[in-house]
């Protein structure tokens, strides 16, 4: 007979469903399809499944909450002044690797192999034969070098780039050929024919990439920002790409979500705006890994990907 209950607050995905039918031993689940919905339950639940931007509002009214497993890898919303902190938090980073890099290589071989252009050519029945360059030799730097850094060094190296990585500490990481710590950004950014970030959204990470820093960035870099909007500054982004020293920026986060209409980023012609899609976590995922965490929770063992509240991430 259950003795716990977890609350599914996130997307019409069908999590809840999904989750049902592994039955897990002790657990009913409860769908919330609403905030009301939500409401009128989550005072009385031990566990939350949830997207963090929706469960924010309502964290304080979980009266008997331990432990909240997020659908995202993003927690910031959780992390904000004057929310509780109570509770083990954790999120859905190891799952999302894969995906993040697949979405990271279909914008970089797309530019590089001139997809778009060849679309346009082939509706205008034009035949124009080019060559192409390789991505062999050249470098990648990433920005956050965690599961999901360290999964795009590793797709990074079966194509042959050199692969940089910063973080706060300078000690080696898989798949790395070269690690910077904190006082090491300048360096690191100047390697990279491509900059990838993938940062949380901490104070630190805040417009990390401004003015001063992308000037330590080679002319004509590839810029994709796949981790958190704030690690952006979005005048001075603009300014490099319009003065040619970063040739294309891809942006899957934004500061302001969704990106206003009035943005000048919408039209910036070697700009690609998509709507934070590149870390969408299926629900079959997300339950598989909400299922081992909570073998991990019966059993009071160490729980995969939790989130350090002082640490943001």
């Amino acid at each position: 007979m259950a003795t716990r209950a977890v609350l599914v607050y996130a997307t019409d995905d069908g999590f809840a469903d999904i989750l049902s039918a592994r039955q897990l031993p002790e657990l009913s689940v409860i769908d919330a399809k609403s905030e009301k919905e939500a409401k009128d339950s989550i005072a009385n639940v031990d566990i939350l499944l949830a997207n963090p931007r929706l469960i924010a509002p309502l964290i304080a009214e979980a009266k008997r909450l331990r432990w909240l497993q997020t659908v995202t890898v993003g927690v910031d919303a959780l992390l904000k002044s004057g929310l509780r902190r109570d509770y083990m938090l954790t999120n859905a980073r190891g799952i999302l690797g894969p995906k993040l890099a697949e979405y990271t290589f279909a914008h970089i071989l797309s530019y590089k192999k001139h997809v778009l252009e060849l679309h346009e050519e082939m509706q205008q029945k034009v035949w124009d034969s080019r060559s192409t360059s390789s991505l062999v030799g050249e470098t990648i730097t990433i920005l956050g070098t965690g599961s999901i850094g360290s999964h795009i060094a590793m797709v990074a190296k079966a194509f042959g780039m050199r692969t940089v990585g910063f973080r706060k500490k300078k000690e080696p990481v898989d798949y790395f050929d070269e690690i910077f710590g904190t006082d090491g950004l300048p360096d690191a950014l100047a390697k990279g024919d491509y900059v990838v970030s993938v940062l949380p959204a901490t104070s630190e990470t805040d417009d990390i990439i401004r003015a001063e820093t992308i000037a330590n960035m080679k002319d004509g870099v590839v810029v994709i920002n796949i981790g958190r909007g704030n690690a952006v500054h979005t005048g001075d982004l603009l300014n490099a790409v319009r003065s040619g020293k970063i040739k294309r920026a891809i942006l899957d986060v934004f500061k302001q979500e969704p990106l206003p209409q009035e943005s000048a980023l919408w039209s910036e012609e070697n700009i690609v705006v998509t709507p934070h899609m590149a870390g969408y976590a299926d629900a079959e995922s997300v339950v598989a890994l909400f299922a081992d965490n909570y073998h991990r929770f019966r059993a009071g063992e160490e729980m995969k990907y939790r989130v350090d509240f002082a640490k943001g991430y």
